[in-house]
């Protein structure tokens, strides 16, 4: 067992306290470069505006690859485009204020920066917000990683789209001579890293006032040019229609707890997707979220209503502090739908004084019936040394295995012959925790057509078990091809992967729920294998939309949602 800090998020409701609109603080965001002249004309005048808000407002800027050479854009390439392109934006600077592009009078562009002035602070200032956040960030003891835990409550009953965004900034940036050619020296507010990434965290739809939920990430300091000027900024933000709710800035004093005694139960893994052994070995993550240390509490587990089984843990957790923790291995019978579920009972012995986060569950379904013959598509990402996989059978035997590889970007094909007809396990490390980066991706397969499982973005590990039937050919399991979009839902790409038995033309088309076409793409002749497309859905209206993949003159289509 091991003792961590929280990583995960989870959802839980406050009922002892009713809660009204809560003081807002806006978000300033920027887009940037250090070779942009406009940039240096307006940006001395924005930030002191800024500077003198900072009681009413915290601000990001993201540097862009446009019109010339900026290191800050070279640090994080893939997070300042997202994030500019996110709100559309075609020129330099361009700053929003809580999600908006301001265009009032006064503003030579939509965005201008030198627009913004101190009627908008204060108008924008004056909106209640429906949401508080409290952060907090530690510097690991060598320095070199940061850990930021952000709480968010629900100030009133509410409903809609959002996602969290945790951002590490370098405050301040001074340089001796100017990094690009606008003769800028001083930036503020800088984007480093966006945390886990740009696409931030999804909340809940639903909230009643008091909801509230933890989420916390780490990063490995990388580009920083003076640690001492690290901050963090968290903000939630619409998705449909990119209002920024509420925002904050970190502090490394530990905001204080909700409750006395409040053991929560944040993580649950070490599960198949798929089963066909009849037993798990559930791993869960306890944390402690009461004021007093949490010393012990039985730990309850089944599988599919069985008899639940009792753990019983002792330790010290203090706020905050969570502990990993492997349950023994249980039995249950294999049906098409299973459900393993964990719940926690008697925390230090008495009661628990908010029960809504004691409880931890996870679906997963039968394992499909495979032939003798399976393949697996692996496509690496830029940590190739982090992947590691191997198939073991029902006695725990490694039949075949790979990795750490070498090579970035690499396409690894692998065939599998098994002898037995018997339930085996798959399964996909890295050691990094954040999978691998689309386009990278895994996929085992049968016949050309058929997924066991697949991803990109799984974590630290990826699991499927798969019943080989020896005696059985492919023609009497085949299925029709599985189509896989990720991220569904999506902003302004999304991918689309689907395993080839034979080259065949492949053709992709996108229509609207009217049947209207949107657009067609014509990929030509496709060799064997997993087949991965990006798809842009930049200039796409909000909506839902339903792509059509042609294979041969087999068609299968995947409904995806666009999000703004």
């Amino acid at each position: 067992m091991k003792k961590v800090l929280l990583l995960l998020c989870f959802v839980t409701s406050l009922f002892i306290t009713s809660y009204s609109q809560t003081q807002r603080l806006i978000l300033i965001e920027e887009a940037t470069n250090a070779s942009c002249g406009p940039c240096a004309a307006q940006n001395p005048a924005f930030d002191v505006l800024l500077d003198q808000n900072r009681d009413k407002l915290t601000a990001i800027k993201y540097h862009w690859y446009f019109p010339g050479y900026d290191p800050m854009y070279n640090h994080n390439t893939v997070e300042n485009l997202a994030r500019v392109a996110y709100y559309g934006i075609n020129g330099v600077p361009t700053a929003m204020i809580d999600g908006v592009i301001e265009n009032r009078s006064g503003f030579s562009y939509p965005g201008s920066p030198a627009g913004y002035n101190q009627t908008i602070i204060n108008e924008y200032a004056a909106v209640p917000s429906s949401f508080e956040i409290d952060m907090y960030h530690r510097l690991s003891a060598n320095q070199d990683s940061i850990y930021v835990t952000m709480r968010v409550r629900a100030a009133e009953d509410l409903s809609g789209s959002f996602k969290a965004h945790i951002v590490v900034v370098e405050k301040h940036i001074n340089f001796a001579t100017p990094p690009g050619t606008n003769g800028e020296k001083n930036f503020s507010d800088v984007m480093k890293k966006m945390l886990p990434d740009n696409q931030g965290t999804n909340l809940p739809v639903s909230w009643k006032s008091g909801d509230y939920t933890f989420i916390a990430q780490s990063w490995k300091l990388q580009n920083i040019y003076n640690i001492s000027e690290l901050g963090v900024v968290g903000f939630i933000q619409n998705t449909i229609n990119k209002s920024v709710k509420q925002a904050a800035n970190s502090s490394p004093e530990m905001f204080a707890p909700y409750f006395n005694t409040d053991a929560a139960l944040t993580k649950i893994w070490n599960l198949s997707e798929t089963n066909c052994m009849g037993k798990i070995t559930p791993k869960v993550v306890l944390s402690n979220f009461g004021a007093n240390p949490l010393t012990s509490v039985d730990i309850l587990y089944q599988a599919n209503e069985e008899n639940p089984q009792t753990y019983n843990w002792t330790g010290n957790l203090d706020f905050l502090e969570s502990q990993e923790i492997e349950l023994p291995e249980i039995n249950f019978t294999v049906i098409p739908s299973n459900k393993a579920v964990v719940y926690l009972v008697n925390p230090n012995g008495t009661v628990d004084e908010f029960k809504q986060n004691d409880t931890i569950t996870k679906s997963f379904n039968a394992a499909v019936v495979t032939p003798n013959e399976v393949k697996l598509m692996l496509k690496l990402d830029t940590n190739p040394q982090d992947i590691t996989w191997d198939i073991v059978n029902s006695e725990g035997n490694i039949l075949f295995s790979g990795g750490p590889y070498t090579q970035s970007g690499a396409l690894i094909q692998e065939t599998f012959q098994f002898d037995e007809s018997d339930c085996h396990v798959f399964s996909i490390h890295d050691a990094g925790g954040n999978g691998l980066a689309v386009p990278g991706f895994f996929a085992l397969f049968y016949g050309g057509n058929n997924q066991i499982i697949s991803g990109s973005n799984f974590g630290s590990l990826a699991r499927a078990q798969f019943n080989v039937d020896a005696t059985v050919g492919f023609t009497e399991i085949s299925k029709q091809v599985e189509l896989s979009v990720y991220p569904n839902p999506t902003n302004d790409q999304c991918f689309i992967s689907f395993p080839l038995l034979e080259n065949k033309p492949v053709i992709i088309d996108i229509f609207n729920t009217s049947g209207q076409l949107i657009s067609r793409t014509d990929k030509g002749m496709i060799n064997p294998g997993i087949c991965s497309f990006e798809i842009c859905t930049a200039e796409m209206k909000q909506g839902i939309y339903f792509i059509k993949v042609n294979i041969g003159g087999e068609e299968i289509s995947k409904k995806i949602s666009v999000i703004r």
